[in-house]
């Protein structure tokens, strides 16, 4: 049963006094903003309520104006909501946004806002993945990026072990020989109807343009990607959007913070929308004070503004997308929010993708393909960072607390990287402070101890078994003895460890 008016406590407005704040409150008190044409989803909001009294005032205000207010979840561990409500024939969404302003203003609750819809820069412009002929494990293992980037030498110094790497999109196909094993069996769906984090098609057409599942691969092209750069990390999947390449902002939300609690380092999200939502700004600001590095897309319609979140939030690191020569590619946006640049550009002739000039990645089922967007440029610096976060298995330290972990790893990589502003003078300043080198953030820093190496004195030896063994059984979120990420510490993780011997 819905709470009733009655139920407020002393000193929260009726509803009439609700109306009169409403009628008395402009847009502006709320704190989201950007492309107001961008979609929501339709009969959902989410608040921040700090105490159960808000919570039950708030939905008591609400429930004065519309119909069918309840709670529909909560995001673990924080005062976070998402709430429905029914609208008349003659209200909209926007009735709803002035309710929620007012009750900001009256004090009742910190933050409100409609559920917008977020998606994969990708699926926002119809970019599709190409297949070509010569498109294997070979194209895969050698395209442009790694010469460019120097990832083979890197590996020299750093292979990402003991890092885990969140990358929440479409999903992940676990077992495509691309990803070696290194995708963590404990992967989460926060796909409605689907509690699978493979990526698969549903056979909708959720976002109704014409095209159903196109965005289907995508989570795993920018895995093999992160596992292209950093071959020792630990992939954990988090589906949280759909074939097509969409999901609410809520259910992103609810997805880092899962990823967060999880033990991630990195979470690399390959997805944006222009909206600025408060519920995503508090995750995205909970994962720097605990030291996990948001990684996001610029987003693909080259303009400055705009911009796209998370990939402009303060707490984030933002990434744009070159080609081959370091040049903007056409469609990535740009601003004086963006840190990094990467490659991202596939060059196209007569439809037909060029291999020597091409971002390519696996596809579910075993094969491969190129694409471009933001999206890869942002998987490749997340990769990247995971091999300098590898190098640092100390953090937090008294050096570098949490809180600056993602800033460290942001000057680290901006400061080791090549300076594209004059081979783009019409977007100096825009691009990021650099293009990353993966050679060049790893000499900054000490070798990274291998896989398997439980006591970081640099070796895989029989105190590191000892180690593990000791600790068998369920671990905590991020503990460096379950060296596959899945909760437990047992024969996979042994057997991982040998390897690493």
């Amino acid at each position: 049963m819905r709470p009733t008016p009655t139920s407020y406590p002393t000193g929260y407005p009726t509803g009439k006094l609700v109306a009169m704040l409403v009628s008395a409150t402009i847009a502006t008190t709320a704190f989201g903003g950007g492309d107001p044409s961008e979609p929501v989803v339709p009969g959902e909001l989410i608040l921040r309520a700090d105490t159960p009294a808000t919570l039950a005032a708030a939905i008591a205000a609400l429930d004065v104006d519309f119909s069918n207010i309840a709670v529909i979840d909560r995001i673990d561990g924080r005062p976070i909501y998402l709430i429905s409500y029914g609208l008349t024939a003659t209200q909209t969404p926007e009735d709803v946004s002035a309710v929620i302003d007012a009750l900001i203003a009256a004090g009742m609750i910190p933050w409100g806002e409609l559920n917008y819809i977020g998606q994969t820069g990708e699926g926002k412009t119809d970019s599709l993945w190409l297949s070509g002929v010569g498109f294997d494990a070979g194209t895969f293992a050698n395209q442009y990026a790694v010469p460019l980037l120097g990832i083979e030498l890197a590996h020299e110094r750093s292979r990402g072990a003991g890092v885990v790497v969140a990358v929440i999109d479409t999903g992940i196909d676990p077992m495509h020989p691309a990803l070696g094993g290194r995708v963590s069996p404990a992967g989460a769906s926060f796909v409605v109807g689907s509690a699978t984090s493979n990526d698969i098609g549903d056979g909708i057409d959720n976002d109704g343009d014409g095209l159903f599942d196109e965005q289907v691969g995508h989570g795993t092209f920018v895995a093999g990607l992160v596992h292209l750069v950093a071959p020792e990390a630990t992939i954990l999947p988090v589906r949280v959007l759909d074939s097509d390449g969409n999901a609410g902002t809520y259910q992103i939300a609810r997805a880092l913070a899962w990823a967060i609690d999880r033990g991630a380092h990195i979470a690399n999200m390959s997805l944006g929308e222009t909206y600025r939502s408060q519920a995503l700004e508090d995750v995205v600001g909970e994962a720097e004070t605990r030291g996990v590095a948001v990684f996001g897309a610029a987003g693909n319609s080259n303009v400055g503004d705009p911009r796209e979140f998370p990939a402009c939030d303060g707490a984030a690191i933002g990434v744009s997308a070159l080609d081959w020569f370091d040049i903007k590619a056409s469609f990535s946006n740009f601003g004086d929010r963006i840190d990094l640049a990467a490659p991202g550009d596939t060059r196209v002739v007569k439809g037909q993708p060029d291999p020597s000039k091409s971002i390519v990645g696996p596809l579910p089922g075993g094969g491969y393909g190129a694409w471009k967007g933001t999206s890869f440029a942002t998987a490749l610096v997340s990769g990247t960072a995971a091999l300098v976060r590898a190098q640092h298995p100390e953090w937090p330290s008294k050096e570098v607390p949490a809180n600056l972990i993602r800033a460290t790893l942001s000057t680290t990589l901006g400061s080791t990287g090549i300076v594209v502003d004059a081979a783009n003078p019409s977007y100096a300043g825009l691009l990021g402070q650099s293009r990353i080198s993966a050679i060049g953030a790893v000499d900054a820093g000490p070798l990274a101890p291998p896989l398997g190496d439980l006591d970081l004195d640099g070796d895989v030896t029989a105190a590191d078994l000892s180690l593990l063994l000791e600790a068998w059984g369920p671990a905590a979120p991020g503990a460096r003895a379950d060296l596959d990420a899945s909760g437990d510490v047992g024969a996979s993780d042994l057997s991982l460890l040998l390897y690493g011997w």
